[in-house]
């Protein structure tokens, strides 16, 4: 067996793995919305077919926690490839509703593991270090979900549904090998500092869950970076549900949308924000070691909430460039709140748990935003809920950010 990875190529190979099987999921958002009017299906639904994996994931993620702490990071993570790739396959295979929310719980409980993998992949480096291995991370994995939106938008338009996702899963059906072929480091695998005891006989899931989050949300500053990760995701997913829709809001009266298809620069659009992680993700990385996680979210979170207010005000033309502003503030906050996650688990007495309430917390954003997105957001306008979910995410990330700097001072 070959030595361990270092850091950096270790992060590097866990991520392209990672991104070969997000390609599927990162694909639907952009040409599921378009394909249901064509096969009859009410947005409602698209909503809940785009919400699932992410419902899942309430439940899943503490198990994937307990797995890689139990089984280790190589038998999980392989795993967890193993059953993404079989989700991205079912997609093609109909598109009969059922089938289509069963694929999608099954990646829901895929990626719970796939992104417990990164996290732990992301130990493995210095502590001064964890935003930028953290940049590289999601710059790598959403070049993945670039490359999906843009080359599935293209084949989308021209040779339609099916054909289009198996393509994309003979792709993904290459992160097996990468899988196969890590060498995980001991400083990967995460230290548990004590045992708890083991629940008592006949106590109820729901209790072990609360005192769960007790534990792991009791310090503010966590409290308040998961809550703030929370609201970060559910804007991001209600403006990833909707870009699409928004641009066929306004294709009337842009003659290039027109020429190019909705899919096409919904596609070209959503690349450049998951470009966007590869070429400025570990920029915002290194920024957040020197600023601060915490001043750096709060810089981006104002930056994209003054891009919202544009979708709101101006015209078409300049309504699409704001879009294109929140969609790459969108790229720094998960890089920032992400290398916060990181940084402050490795200082908790079980750091598998305290990822996994974070990550729960911050897929129940990403669950609602498209639920809200496709019914809230019809009734009042998307950019209206765009106004919303930022004010509020605004607030969280400042709250973390004044107890953080006000924790560093003490």
């Amino acid at each position: 067996m070959v030595s361990a990875q270092r850091p950096a190529r270790l992060v590097s190979s866990v991520a392209g793995a990672i991104g070969l099987c997000i390609l599927g999921d990162s694909l639907l958002y952009s040409i599921l919305p378009l394909e249901a009017a064509r096969v009859g299906m009410p947005l409602s639904l698209v909503g809940v077919l785009l919400s699932a994996n992410r419902l899942v994931r309430l439940a899943t993620n503490s198990g994937a926690s307990i797995l890689f702490e139990r089984w280790g990071p190589y038998a999980s993570f392989l795993l967890a490839c193993g059953v993404g790739l079989c989700s991205t396959m079912l997609y093609g295979v109909s598109r009969n509703f059922l089938l289509l929310l069963a694929a999608r719980m099954v990646w829901g409980a895929a990626w719970s593991a796939l992104r417990q993998g990164g996290y732990q992949a992301v130990w493995s480096g210095a502590p001064e270090h964890k935003g930028r291995l953290t940049g590289l991370l999601w710059g790598i994995i959403r070049l993945g979900s670039a490359v999906s939106v843009l080359l599935g938008g293209v084949l989308y338009d021209r040779v339609g549904f099916t054909m289009t996702l198996v393509v994309i899963s003979c792709i993904t059906a290459l992160a097996m090998p990468v899988a196969y072929l890590l060498r995980w480091p001991p400083a990967a695998v995460g230290v548990t500092k004590h045992v708890a005891a083991r629940p008592a006989v006949g106590e109820r899931f729901w209790q072990r869950w609360r005192h769960l989050l007790a534990e792991a949300l009791a310090p503010p500053v966590q409290r308040w970076l998961t809550i703030a990760g929370g609201l970060q995701l559910l804007s991001s997913s209600v403006v990833i549900a909707t870009s699409s829709l928004l641009l066929a809001g306004v294709a009337g009266s842009q003659d290039a949308i027109n020429w190019l298809g909705v899919a096409t620069v919904t596609g070209l659009l959503q690349g450049a924000r998951w470009l966007s992680d590869i070429t400025v993700g570990p920029a915002f990385g290194y920024a957040s070691d020197r600023l601060g996680q915490a001043n750096t979210a709060a810089l981006l979170v104002g930056v994209s909430l003054l891009s919202m207010a544009g979708l709101a005000f101006l015209p078409a033309a300049a309504a699409i460039y704001c879009l294109l502003f929140v969609l790459l503030c969108d790229s720094g906050l998960t890089v920032t709140l992400n290398a916060a996650a990181t940084g402050i688990a490795v200082h908790t007495a079980r750091p598998h748990r305290f990822i996994g309430v974070f990550t729960t917390v911050t897929d129940l954003g990403s669950a609602l935003g498209p639920l809200f997105a496709l019914s809230v957001g019809q009734a009042i306008g998307f950019s209206t809920l765009y106004l919303v979910v930022g004010a509020a995410c605004l607030t969280a990330i400042w709250r973390y950010r004044w107890l953080a700097n006000t924790e560093r001072r003490a």
